[in-house]
């Protein structure tokens, strides 16, 4: 079986979600407020979407925990444990982005923009611009 072009950035997909893991343990209140606006989906969506793939659970299931829990964590330390909707809205988000990044092109464009489209919602509406959320 010949390797897919997908396949062959699979190590550059590994290091963006890498690179998107260092960043959430610095998100602001703010920042984390704005992502708890821009959940789209949650983790049962995800298993929707990510059922007509040909990705198993064991292939993204510790992605989306390691990113969800951290953001909980950022919550926990910005004292945020009292809005547990708006902890969890935003760990939603950050894991769904972290899986968008991880999957990239091997996933159909439409699964990937799903994924992607709250934090690229979060980011234009700051201003924000980062160049490995451009694919």
């Amino acid at each position: 079986m010949t390797e897919s072009l997908a396949a062959s950035v699979r190590g550059l997909r590994v290091g963006a979600f890498d690179e998107h893991m260092e960043r959430l343990p610095s998100l602001t209140i703010r920042e984390v407020i704005a992502l708890s606006k821009a959940r789209k989906m949650g983790l049962t969506e995800v298993f929707d979407l990510l059922a007509d793939t040909d990705f198993l659970v064991s292939d993204w299931h510790a992605s989306w925990k390691a990113a969800y829990d951290t953001v909980q964590e950022v919550c926990l330390q910005h004292g945020l444990e009292g809005l547990p909707a708006v902890c969890s809205a935003a760990a939603d988000v950050a894991a769904c982005q972290g899986l968008a990044r991880l999957f990239g092109s091997d996933v159909p464009v439409g699964v990937h923009m799903l994924l992607s489209e709250p934090w690229r919602f979060v980011m234009e509406r700051h201003g924000v611009v980062t160049t490995y959320d451009e694919d």
